[in-house]
């Protein structure tokens, strides 16, 4: 899993019947100090969550385990954003 924020949205006026109800969100990796790590755009399925440019969030990136979170491994997607982070904190800084 990997810490991303969302920078981005997409709109597809047709898309597979399966993505039906999730958001498309154009995302983008944090360092631990919540900054951007260029040129590691992603793009992200959020089933559930509502997230919007802006939020940091969490995001499973490897294949089997998106489709876990979709409940059918059938869903064409490898990134799937899990939770929307309030807030994290690393020991020593």
């Amino acid at each position: 899993m990997r810490l991303c924020r969302v920078t981005g949205t997409v709109t597809a006026t047709r898309k597979d019947s399966r993505f039906e109800g999730a958001k498309l969100l154009i995302v983008n990796a944090v360092d631990l100090q919540g900054e951007l790590i260029d040129g590691d755009d992603l793009l992200a399925l959020d089933p559930r969550f509502n997230a919007g440019i802006g939020d940091t969030v969490l995001v499973a990136q490897e294949g089997a385990v998106a489709k876990q979170i979709m409940g059918n491994v059938q869903v064409p997607t490898n990134v799937v954003i899990v939770g929307i982070v309030d807030a994290w904190d690393v020991a020593g800084t």
